[in-house]
């Protein structure tokens, strides 16, 4: 009885465990000053959230010049939460990335740009056959500004016309988490979205494959645990077998 209460503790013990260590992965984008907040309130909560890596991304096309940045967490469910609600309320777009992702959908990638990019590369990968599954969408509603790009020269007259208009226009951010069918099309997705001047991370390469690996490793190491837990339970049997003495034979009886 004492031994099935002190394995029951231990099962539940593990179960705590497992559920204080969850974590999830983050992708956050939205203009300069709103990154930065993100990033001071996650190394503010180190012991519970990291920065895996941080972004400028910046767009040049012909006549314009977009700057966003982006940032990438990974930390306890409850703390991504709650910086992503943060983003929200100032305006950023946020997409999150769970253990249900990592191991139950192929391929992952997360976009991010300017909504208008993203509706021709949305385009462009139907046109060419690279089928994705949108898992999860988000919005900036802060919007980034877009600059007169400087290497371009212009007159004076014509450079004064245009800067008050793109003060004016206000450009939108989404970001997307994907996954890509058919492994063959990653790399074809990839270029894709570069063609259209989007900013991408491969989650296959930097999280996903990683994570796998350890949810086997864990699941190996509780089954071990089980197979050795198992014969120290028949040998405590045996042992209580043999501590049985052994019945006398009974006396014969004297021939009268």
């Amino acid at each position: 009885m004492i031994e099935d209460r002190i394995q029951i503790l231990r099962r539940a013990a593990k179960v705590s465990t497992r559920e204080n260590g969850e974590h999830v992965w983050c992708v956050i984008a939205g203009n300069e000053k709103l990154v930065d907040d993100i990033a001071y309130n996650a190394i503010t909560a180190k012991d519970r959230v990291q920065i895996l890596f941080r972004e400028s991304i910046k767009i040049l096309d012909k006549y314009t010049s977009k700057r966003f940045d982006c940032i990438m967490l990974k930390g306890e469910t409850l703390k991504i939460s709650e910086l992503r609600n943060r983003c929200n309320e100032k305006g950023g777009a946020s997409v999150e990335i769970t253990n249900v992702h990592i191991q139950k959908m192929p391929n992952l990638l997360v976009i991010v740009g300017p909504e208008e990019y993203m509706k021709s590369f949305n385009g462009e990968t139907n046109r060419q056959n690279a089928e994705i599954n949108v898992l999860s969408e988000d919005h900036t509603s802060s919007f980034i500004k877009a600059e007169l790009n400087t290497r371009i020269k212009l007159p004076s007259f014509l450079r004064n016309t245009m800067t008050p208009i793109l003060d004016m226009s206000d450009v939108v951010l989404s970001a997307i988490l994907v996954s890509v069918m058919d492994e063959e099309n990653i790399e074809k997705v990839k270029q894709i979205s570069q063609s259209n001047s989007l900013f991408g991370i491969d989650l296959k390469k930097t999280i996903q494959d990683k994570e796998k690996q350890r949810i086997k490793e864990d699941v190996g190491d509780e089954t071990v645990e089980k197979t050795i837990e198992k014969p120290a339970e028949e040998k405590h049997i045996v042992e209580k077998e043999e501590e049985k003495p052994e019945e006398e034979p009974a006396p014969e009886e004297e021939e009268k």
